[in-house]
This record gives C-alpha cells, structure tokens and sequence, in this order.
C-alpha cells in the first residue's frame, strides 16, 4: 500500500459539541479532555477500536478514507479486485449480494471475492495449533484491536498470541497466487484497526488499499463511480459464483473443531467479547486465577458487530441476514478441506511485538493532593459519570494528564453553584465603591419596610446628595471624580452601625436606610455624616495626582415611617422630596420630610 499515512481517526473541531461522550467511554482512556474542553486522542494509547466514532451523536470523529487511492487504481491499467468481508451481506443490506457483485463490477471492479477461504485456511491452521497440547496458553489473534490491546496493555502475554495472519490477508495472498495477471487488491473491511493492521510493514505487499463498509455504502449510494470507470470486458456474467460451505471455520477463522470437542465449560477454552471481559480474563491469567490453554477473543460479538457493519442495525438482525443468505446460496458439492487441498500454498505466519505503554502512577501522597485539589478528599462520591469507577481512578487520570477537572460533572456543579453565589453577591455591589447598589437598596428597603409594618418598629432613610459634582469631573477630570465618590463611601462605612446599609444610588446619590432610627436621631445622623465630609477636606487634596481645590459639600433628606407613610416608595419619595428642599435653600444641609 503506497498512501499516505495519517491518523485513523481524526476530530473534526466545528462537529465536536464537547459531550465528552468518547473519552467516557473509550476502554483504553485514550481520549483525553484538554483545559480548554476540547478533546484529543493520546496515539500511544490507543487501539483503534473506533468507539468513539460509532458513540459520538454529532460525527465529530472522522475515519481516514481511502477512497481516492481506490479511485486511482480503477483508473489504472491493473485488473483491480474487491475483496469483501463475509459480513458484507448485512453490511450492505438491503442490496442483494447480488446485486452488490454487480454493482462493483459496474464500478470497475475486475472481480468480487470474500473472505470465505481466507478464513477457512486460516481456521485449519489453528486447528493445528489447538490440537498440539503444549501446555502454552494460545490467544486467537484475528482481531487487531485484541492484537494492540495485549501488546500494548498486557506485553508480557504478547508470546501467547497466535502467529497467525488474519483470514483477508490469508485470502488477498491467495488471490495473487492464482489470478493469471498482476492485480490491485482492495479490501473491504468490517471494522476501522484493520486500516492500520495492513498499512503495517508485515502486509505492505498484500493489499493494494482497505476502505470500510460506511465508505462503499456511501460511493455505491451515489453510484458516482459507475460513469467515471468503464466496465472492463468480462468472460463470465455477473451472477454469484458457487462457494463452498464454511465447515471449518466459525467466527473470524475460528475453528470450530475447538468447541465441537469440549464441552460448554471447558476450563481449558475462555472466550472473550469486548475489551472490558478480555481484560478481566488477561489479569486473571496474570494472577493465576485463571490458567486457559486456548483464549478465544474479539473486541466485538464477532465480525458482524464491527462499527463499519450496519452501524444502526441489531446484531441480531444482522445475523438473520447472515444466516438466511448461507441457506439460500448456491453451493459448491466439493467441501472446503478439500478445495484447500488444491489450492496454492501461502504463508499464515506472522510475528507480534510488544508496544508497552508507559503508565506513570503518582505516589499515595501525590494522589491525596490531586483528590484534595478537587474537593474530593474527605467527600468522594464514586458516582461513575466520569466513565470511571471511582474518584480515585479519576484522580490518577488527571495525573496522567488523561482528562482535567472539568470532566468532573459533580465538582463542576459544585463550582458552578459557587460561581453562581459569587455573581448574586457582586450584582448586589456597586463596583466603584465596594458600597451596596441600588437592587439592593430596593431589596433591603422592602424587606424593613415589611418589618416595620409587622412589629410596628421604627425605620429612617436618608438621601445623600454631592454638591455640585459635575464641577469635579469637568475641572479635575473623571479620576478625580471616582476619588470624591469613594471617599464619600468609606466615610459612610466608618460612620454608621453594622445593621445600617449605605448605597451607592446612582452617580453622585447615596442613600442611607437606618433601621430601628427616629426621624431625631436620624436628623443626628445625618448632621454628623455632613460635618464629616466637610471637614475631610484634607483627603479630597491627596487622592488626585494634582491637588484638588474643590470644597466637597453634600445635601442631606431624611424621612422615616409614620403612621401614614408605609411603603418602601412613599418613603423613598419622602426622602428625596426633603433632599430637594435642602438644595433649593443653598446646600450643604439637613431637611427633614413633613410629618
């Protein structure tokens, strides 16, 4: 195979709707959450089980296409042959074999094979293996994603794995043993590992390029390549050819002898389906609990499972199809031991290395803190929502930089509620002068109101007013301004009681509530906050770079609750009516409302 490599499986940034569905969900944490909320994989943990693809909701996860490097070979002067997965009944479904054959060939294809005596092959070749005895365990080694999984995760067991290749590279060595002319290969493949699997130098020379089920669904859809490549002359017509019955192999080229001479709980023969039950039985061998001579294992309930077979369709439905499919075909009367017998002999060897990841674990103090950072030292839930099953592995994933915080659903709510309390308490400040802003001046004023009216108490509210501020800001500038405002303001928090509440009001406009105050010691109050300010003339000439000649003066209103005046707006109207009256009589003053 001559493309370019690239990633697998790439993240399309404008589909990704950051659920973070994939990194909770992927076997081997080969997703990682960034800072920022995106995603990525981490390539040297990953084993291409295209998980995330198949449980993304949005399609964000892109598999890589070769479908230009097919379209070049259909262009070329070489005979090019589609070799199909047997799953490719309910793959395709609902076209026919049949019709699928023919459609191929009407794409350009010189010839449509399966996998079927791939898989018969290399079925009898474990046959061989299973029979002998030796006392060494032996793991089926069809599926690339067990294949990485164990070289990766488990590299101690990578002796164990059959040395064996996998039925489409058996069937595309013997396609070119007994094809006359030199032809191009393309394999059609049920699951996303095997793009990779036969990119590797191992198989370089057996297939030409390997596309997916998805991607000649979606090509034969838009039947685009029937105009584009001419049909080739063809000897034969475009009916399905007789094939023989599949009697060696079950699964995958699983020999099926295996399980015909043990019973169901043989305790010599583990079978594995998906990667969480393959693992419990790799540490149980590693442990010495379990010890089985033959592991049987795929990532999927077989090939029909893969992500690239009807991806939306029941396993269950896709086996009907099967099923119905092998009772309606024409057969072939000579058995296929004994067409093996007559077919070209290939070499099935192959050869494993180890990849072991590298997995850092923190110290038991290391991960205290990172528990800690988290809130989760003292109140660990082990609610699961990470995709992990405690907040301890949850916490060493944040050490392997595998995920952040922000993937912590229950820690986020947390610091959302605080963020949350944090905007109610600021939205409640005037931003200038740290003071209280006018919601909730109305809030407060509401509520003493309400308490006045129930227990009959005593409530005085005063209007502040600068006298004539605009002078400030035009003469001195803005800066000079916001200084007179604030220090107006600390002279408020220095000189009332704590149950007291100052409010910046709006520009240059306090307002005072004074609960459980007269309207005479109101009056007092008032007098003593004027006289303050005026007498501050010192700090009104030190805020400003520039020395301030500006004498700060304030009108004062004070009303409070009588028997007539109860609500929060008449007292408020009160109030202003009498800071009104002040400045109309020449400022720097106290009025008192009537009453």
């Amino acid at each position: 195979m001559t493309a370019e490599r690239g990633p697998l499986i790439a993240l399309d940034p404008e589909a990704c709707r950051r659920c973070w569905r994939c990194a909770h969900r992927c076997p081997a944490r080969a997703v990682r959450v960034c800072a920022d909320g995106s995603v990525a994989i981490i390539d040297e943990k990953c084993v291409r089980c295209g998980l995330c693809v198949t449980e993304c909701p949005h399609g964000a996860w892109v598999v890589r296409s070769d479908g230009n490097v097919v379209d070049e070979l259909l262009r070329g002067d070489r005979p090019v042959v589609a070799l199909l997965a047997t799953e490719f009944v309910a793959a395709l479904y609902p076209l026919t074999p049949e019709a699928v054959e023919a459609r191929l060939e009407a794409a350009g294809f010189f010839a449509v094979e399966s996998t079927l005596l791939g898989e018969e092959a290399v079925a009898a070749a474990y046959e061989v293996r299973h029979a002998g005895g030796s006392g060494v365990p032996v793991i089926r080694s069809t599926c690339p994603v067990v294949n990485d999984w164990i070289r990766t995760y488990h590299p101690a067991l990578t002796g164990a794995l059959a040395p064996l290749v996998p039925p489409y590279i058996a069937q595309a060595r013997l396609i070119r043993e007994m094809y006359e002319e030199e032809v191009a290969i393309v394999y059609v493949s049920p699951c996303f590992a095997r793009k990779d699997e036969a990119r590797g130098d191992e198989f370089a020379c057996d297939l030409d390029a390997v596309i997916d089920f998805l991607e000649l669904e979606s090509a034969l859809s838009r039947n685009e390549a029937v105009s584009a490549h001419p049909t080739r002359p063809r000897e034969h017509a475009g009916g399905r050819r007789p094939e023989p019955l599949k009697e060696i192999s079950l699964t995958d080229g699983y020999p099926r002898s295996t399980f015909e001479s043990r019973d169901m709980i043989a305790p010599d023969v583990r079978v594995a389906r998906g990667l969480e039950e393959l693992e419990a039985v790799l540490r149980a061998a590693e442990s010495g609990e379990s010890a089985p001579h033959i592991l049987d294992a795929l990532n999927c309930e077989g090939c029909l499972d893969g992500p690239a077979v009807n991806p939306g369709m029941p396993l269950f439905t896709k086996r009907h199809l099967a099923a119905s499919d092998r009772c309606g075909r024409a057969r072939s009367r000579v058995s296929s031991r004994e067409i093996l017998k007559h077919l070209p002999r290939i070499d099935l060897r192959r050869s494993f290395e180890a990849a072991p990841v590298r997995l850092e674990r923190p110290t038991g103090d290391e991960l205290r803190e990172i528990m800690v950072e988290g809130g989760m030292d003292s109140a660990a839930l082990d609610c699961g929502m990470c995709g992990l099953p405690s907040c301890e592995e949850f916490a060493l994933s944040i050490f392997r930089g595998e995920t952040t915080w922000r993937a912590c659903l229950p820690r986020r709510s947390r610091v959302l509620s605080d963020e949350l309390e944090e905007l109610e308490e600021t939205a409640m400040l005037d931003p200038l002068t740290g003071l209280a802003n006018r919601r909730a001046f109305a809030s407060r004023l509401g509520e003493e109101c309400a308490r006045h009216a129930r227990y009959d108490g005593q409530l005085a509210l005063l209007m502040v007013d600068i006298d004539h501020f605009k002078q400030v800001n035009d003469r001195f500038g803005h800066p000079a301004g916001d200084a007179v405002l604030n220090g107006v303001a600390d002279i408020l928090r220095e000189t009332l009681r704590v149950i007291d509440l100052a409010v910046r009001y709006g520009g240059d406009e306090f307002a005072v509530i004074l609960p459980q105050t007269s309207k005479t010691e109101a009056f007092a109050v008032a007098e003593k906050l004027r006289l303050e300010i005026e007498e501050a003339e010192v700090m009104w000439r030190v805020r400003p770079a520039a020395p301030l000649d500006f004498e700060v003066r304030v009108s004062v209103g004070v009303a409070a609750l009588n028997g007539t005046t109860l609500s929060p707006d008449e007292l408020l109207e009160a109030a202003d009516r009498a800071l009104y009256h002040a400045k109309q009589n020449g400022r720097n003053q106290v009025r008192l409302a009537p009453g």
